[in-house]
C-alpha cells in the first residue's frame, strides 16, 4: 500500500483529493489541517485517513508537523502540496512575512525539504506542487518578494507566489535528479473553492467543482505513464504547453531558491 500526504485537506481541492485517495484501497491517505475539529470530521468519514495539524502561516508549525510525519511515516510515496491562500490585503504571518508569499511558497518548500528523507526512502516518490495559470502574469521581484517597497496588490502577490511554485519545482527537480523522486507542477483550473473568499462575492454558476480541480494532481500522483517524468506542468490528464518562458528560466529558479533559503535557514532541520 502506498502512502500519500495532501496539504490543506479539509476543504476545496484538498478535501476532494483526500476523498479520492481515501476511497482507493491502494493508498493510505494522510492530510494536513489547521483545525482539529474539521480534521476529525473528515477522518470519521474516511477511516483509512489520518491527519497532522499544521499551519502554513507559522513556519515553526510546519517544522513540527513535518517531524510528526517523519515519526509516523518513515516512507512517503507522494506529497501533494495543495494548501494555499489568496489574500487581497497585506497581512503578515506569525513569522512576520507577507501572507501570500509565505503560505503559498515558503511553507510548502520548507515542508518538502523536511520530508525528503521519507520521500527518498520510498522505491519511487513523487512531489506534486500546485500552481496556477496566474503564474503567466510573470511577476517576480527578487528584491521585494514581500511587496513592501511597492504598492500592495493581492492579485500580483498571489500570481508571484504561483510562479514561485513552478520555479521551486524546476530547481528541486535539478537537485533531485540522481534520486528516486520526481517533481512536477499542476494547474487545477478555476473551480468552486474557498480560496476566492477574500475576493468578495463571486458567482460560481457553471464553474467546475473541486473534484474536477483535483484531477490534475490525481493524474500526476498516480499515472504509470509518468514514472520517471520530472519537471512537467500539467492540467487535467495532459501536459500543459502554456507554461510561460519566465517559469522555465533555470537561472531565475536558482536565484529564487537562494533567496528562499535565506528565509528558511532558521527553520530547516534537514541538511
Amino acid at each position: 500500500m502506498k502512502t500519500v500526504l495532501i496539504t490543506g485537506g479539509t476543504s476545496g481541492i484538498g478535501q476532494a483529493l483526500v476523498e479520492h485517495f481515501g476511497s482507493d484501497e491502494g493508498y493510505e491517505v494522510y492530510f494536513t489541517a489547521r483545525s482539529e475539529e474539521k480534521a476529525q470530521k473528515l477522518q470519521e468519514r474516511l477511516p483509512n485517513s489520518h491527519y497532522f495539524l499544521m499551519d502554513f502561516a507559522d513556519l515553526e508549525s510546519v517544522v513540527a508537523g513535518a517531524k510528526a510525519v517523519k515519526n509516523q511515516l518513515p516512507q512517503l510515496d507522494a506529497l501533494i502540496n495543495n494548501a494555499g491562500t489568496w489574500q487581497m490585503e497585506f497581512k503578515e504571518t506569525r513569522d512576520g512575512l507577507e501572507m501570500n508569499f509565505a503560505v503559498n511558497h515558503l511553507a510548502p518548500m520548507l515542508l518538502t525539504l523536511e520530508l525528503l528523507p521519507a520521500l527518498k526512502a520510498a522505491p519511487k516518490a513523487r512531489v506534486i506542487n500546485t500552481s496556477s495559470g496566474a503564474h503567466r502574469r510573470n511577476i517576480l521581484d527578487l528584491e521585494d518578494l514581500e511587496f513592501r517597497r511597492q504598492e500592495y496588490n493581492g492579485i500580483s502577490t498571489y500570481s508571484q507566489s504561483k510562479l514561485c511554485n513552478i520555479l521551486f519545482s524546476l530547481q528541486l527537480k535539478e537537485r533531485l535528479a540522481e534520486t528516486n523522486i520526481t517533481v512536477n507542477t499542476v494547474h487545477p483550473g478555476y473551480v468552486k473553492s474557498s480560496l476566492f473568499d477574500q475576493m468578495g462575492p463571486r458567482s460560481f454558476e457553471s464553474v467546475p467543482t473541486s473534484a474536477h480541480g483535483a484531477r490534475s494532481a490525481i493524474y500526476v500522483a498516480t499515472s504509470p505513464a509518468l514514472d520517471g517524468v520530472s519537471g512537467g506542468y500539467f492540467y487535467l490528464e495532459k501536459e500543459d504547453d502554456r507554461l510561460s518562458p519566465v517559469a522555465q528560466d533555470a537561472t531565475l529558479a536558482q536565484a529564487l531558491w537562494e533567496k528562499s533559503m535565506r528565509y528558511l535557514a532558521p527553520f530547516l532541520t534537514t541538511s
